[in-house]
């Protein structure tokens, strides 16, 4: 207000932009979304646009493409709501780097306060990807081949080879393996080309999931020993619970959990029940082995090493006697040998 009218053209002209600058924020995300064919529909899109609003507000869009924010705000809307899209989709759509993208989503997790929000800190599920993965190899929905991919990524968690990996990997070796069990003649770089690695990556969790128990199977034994093991369901037990809810008067279920969280542990990583022991532990059983094993070589050598000393000190306490009497015997014969010398021939003449 000024002298008590109020200035409608600079009220007007800042709703106007800001109208203008959401509406195009909107339109990126349309794009993006029919573009990806990313389900959901008007609430993905809603969801997103409010991510971007409220980078708008703290002036995140300034020094910025519009196209990279909306794509940002996208694929947090994606993770919030489990979509099975990774940042490298949303990044080869824009034709754009995918670390360029990854510093923006970042940077805008950062200024939105999320990055102790369970929306970046939670695990991607790569069982998420499955069924989008076959359907862009085969170009059609195959729930056999999904099926199968699916058992083998739970396998995987259960040997705990999701962690510290991307789920695209894990993927790609699944969809792999199900591919050609069920006569699918596809090469690694075709799947590599699906689902964004490169062959080495691919290669190195086929690698992986082949020192497995798992991986000695054959497919029709996997299949019937996948189907037949099930997650046992496990009763309350009496703890303290330790989870994001124990500020929330949540009671405790299971190994420091509610049961909400144990719950999204359990779809998460298989369980507890099954499978093979963290690589932790394992790297630690494996340090405990070998040094077991080296000092059991050094007692041996040890004990090798003192039978070879006491059969040194009995060969030097009998080898004087030896020498001694060796000597006293050459002593004698050359005595004997000399009181037989011929005598010269000058005293041999004078007798």
């Amino acid at each position: 207000r000024l002298r008590g009218s109020i200035i409608k053209a600079i009220e007007d002209g800042c709703s106007i932009s800001r109208e203008r600058t959401e509406a195009k924020g909107r339109d990126e995300i349309w794009q993006i979304v029919h573009g990806l064919h990313v389900s959901g529909g008007d609430d993905i899109i809603c969801t997103a646009h409010n991510f971007y609003k409220l980078a708008l507000d703290n002036s995140f869009t300034k020094g910025r493409q519009t196209s990279h924010v909306a794509a940002a705000c996208l694929y947090i809307a994606c993770r919030r709501g489990e979509k099975p899209y990774l940042l490298i989709d949303f990044s080869d759509y824009l034709h754009i780097s995918v670390y360029v993208l990854g510093a923006v989503f970042l940077q805008l997790c950062q200024v939105l306060l999320l990055g102790e929000h369970p929306i970046v800190q939670k695990l991607v599920d790569p069982s998420l990807f499955i069924h989008r993965f076959t359907e862009r190899l085969l170009g059609k929905r195959n729930n056999a081949v999904s099926d199968t991919a699916l058992c083998i990524v739970a396998s995987m968690k259960r040997d705990w080879m999701q962690t510290g990996r991307k789920p695209s990997g894990l993927c790609g070796a699944a969809l792999y393996i199900a591919a050609l069990s069920h006569g699918y003649d596809y090469t690694k770089a075709d799947i590599a080309a699906v689902v964004h690695v490169c062959e080495a990556t691919l290669f190195k969790r086929l690698i992986e999931f082949e020192s497995t128990d798992s991986g000695s199977l054959t497919i029709e034994d996997f299949l019937a020993k996948a189907y037949e093991e099930t997650v046992p369901k496990c009763s309350a037990k009496y703890g303290e619970v330790l989870c994001e809810h124990k500020d929330k008067g949540a009671e405790h279920f299971s190994h420091g959990l509610c049961e909400e969280c144990y719950d999204n542990f359990t779809e998460l990583s298989g369980g507890l029940e099954g499978g093979a022991d963290p690589p932790a532990f394992q790297q630690a059983e494996k340090h405990r082995q070998d040094a077991a094993k080296r000092s059991k070589e050094t007692a041996v050598v040890e004990e090798t090493l003192c039978e070879l000393n006491s059969s040194d000190v009995e060969d030097n306490i009998m080898t004087p006697w030896k020498n001694f009497g060796g000597k006293s015997s050459t002593i004698s014969s050359s005595q004997t040998a000399n009181d037989f010398v011929a005598p010269d021939d000058a005293e041999v003449e004078g007798l």
